[in-house]
């Protein structure tokens, strides 16, 4: 029977903090929860932990489902504070997310390994922003749907979940789920969600084990196309019109977000560590 002690508290209490602060960016039309698992460096953890869940449920399961019980308390808790500042100040929150956005680049092209020699690869990059832009050509579903498009859309939305760059939220405006997708959180149509969920599932357990064979056998091209997802992320929230008598506050605000973003995923400071080793739990 395993002992629950200090340390297992401290993990447990880290991965719901993780959790929420992905689950929170979810909310955020443009923002994706998988660049910001990438700034707080546990990307390359979760890609693995679904991928190789039957290997070592040991392991992966109670990180899994303390990110998981933590992305659920980001959304449920902090949606209304969240949406409610951006709604009063989008044009500081774009620009502050912009920032953050672009900060977690620079550990991106050093987990590639890219070097000026191999600039051939920024190819990888522009399929990238190729395929984003690929999804938005895809129609509108809504509860009506049949029952398959409804899967297809969960596939589609569990793989914005999952790889960066591709927000969760914008994918379901251009879906037009958005409104039915949140609201029905507080009750809705069962059978829409559990096709969606059937999808979902699909779809995270695909993406995953897809992303984690390519960041092995290819990272670098892997890489490469992940930051071309989240420059289309950037694109997507910019905002517009723009008063130029606040473009200073407004460069300020990316620089702070570019700078917690870089300090955060351990880039600036050779890996900074907030966790302890899966192997406490057992």
């Amino acid at each position: 029977m395993p002992i629950i002690t200090k340390n297992h508290a401290k993990k447990a209490g880290i991965d719901i903090l993780y959790g929420a602060v992905i689950g929170s960016s979810m909310l955020i039309p443009g923002v994706s929860g998988g660049t910001m698992a990438i700034i707080l460096g546990i990307y390359d953890r979760l890609i693995s932990a679904v991928s190789g869940i039957t290997k070592r449920p040991k392991e992966n399961l109670p990180f899994l489902a303390f990110v998981f019980l933590g992305g659920l308390f980001g959304i449920l808790l902090f949606s209304r504070a969240v949406l409610g500042m951006i709604e009063t100040y989008n044009t500081e929150c774009m620009f502050f997310f912009i920032g953050t956005i672009l900060g977690s680049i620079p550990l991106l092209v050093r987990k590639s390994g890219i070097k000026v020699s191999n600039m051939y690869n920024m190819v990888f990059s522009l399929i990238g922003i190729i395929a984003v832009f690929g999804i938005r050509l895809i129609p509108p579903a809504d509860s009506s749907s049949g029952g398959f498009m409804l899967i297809i859309c969960g596939i589609i939305i569990s793989v914005a979940m999952v790889l960066p760059g591709i927000s969760t939220s914008h994918i379901l405006l251009i879906l037009g789920m958005y409104e039915s997708f949140w609201g029905g959180l507080s009750g809705g149509d069962i059978d829409f969600f559990l096709l969606l969920g059937i999808g979902g599932i699909i779809g995270t357990l695909l993406t995953a084990k897809l992303t984690d064979i390519a960041e092995k056998r290819f990272p670098c091209q892997t890489y490469m196309v992940i930051i071309g997802f989240i420059m289309t992320s950037v694109y997507d929230i910019f905002p517009q019109n723009i008063p130029t008598s606040h473009l200073p506050i407004y460069i300020i605000l990316c620089a702070l977000g570019f700078a917690a973003a870089y300090i955060i995923s351990g880039f600036g400071n050779h890996g900074i560590k907030f966790s302890v080793p899966l192997d406490i739990y057992f």
